[in-house]
């Protein structure tokens, strides 16, 4: 039997009210735990902060890919792509394969909607801001 990696699933979060965005957001049964960056540890976790409400709350997952400036990419996210000789941009959408299990690119609509088909790896890609605190930019 093939082995296969699962990825490893990632939230950061907006908070609607407060209009701010979360470096990490765990779930949990009834709430979502908020976390700012500690960079003094700068583990990737974060540091909990907060607890919110779903419904005060956007979930954004990661796509577990980074730019070319080794920023994570994250639904919502803004993006300038390169491929050959084609440029362009747009809003990241929801994440295909959450698991990674099914071999689809995590910005499958977006390629697919400027016509880059398939698993492309040679992807020269920009976050530019997102759609949440950049919404002019989208």
């Amino acid at each position: 039997m093939e082995s296969q990696t699962v990825k490893e699933v990632r939230f950061r979060a907006w908070h609607v009210k407060e209009k701010k965005m979360y470096y990490r957001a765990y779930q949990r049964f009834f709430s979502v735990i908020l976390c700012d960056r500690d960079p003094a540890i700068d583990d990737g976790r974060g540091k909990p902060v907060k607890r919110a409400w779903y419904g005060d709350c956007f979930l954004l997952e990661s796509t577990g890919i980074e730019d070319k400036t080794r920023k994570e990419i994250f639904e919502g996210d803004i993006v300038r792509v390169q491929f050959h000789d084609k440029t362009f941009r747009g809003v990241v959408g929801p994440i295909p394969d959450t698991f990674g299990a099914g071999k689809i690119h995590p910005l499958k609509d977006l390629l697919q909607k400027n016509g880059v088909a398939g698993y492309p790896e040679d992807l020269d890609i920009e976050v530019l801001g997102n759609e949440f605190q950049d919404p002019e930019s989208a």
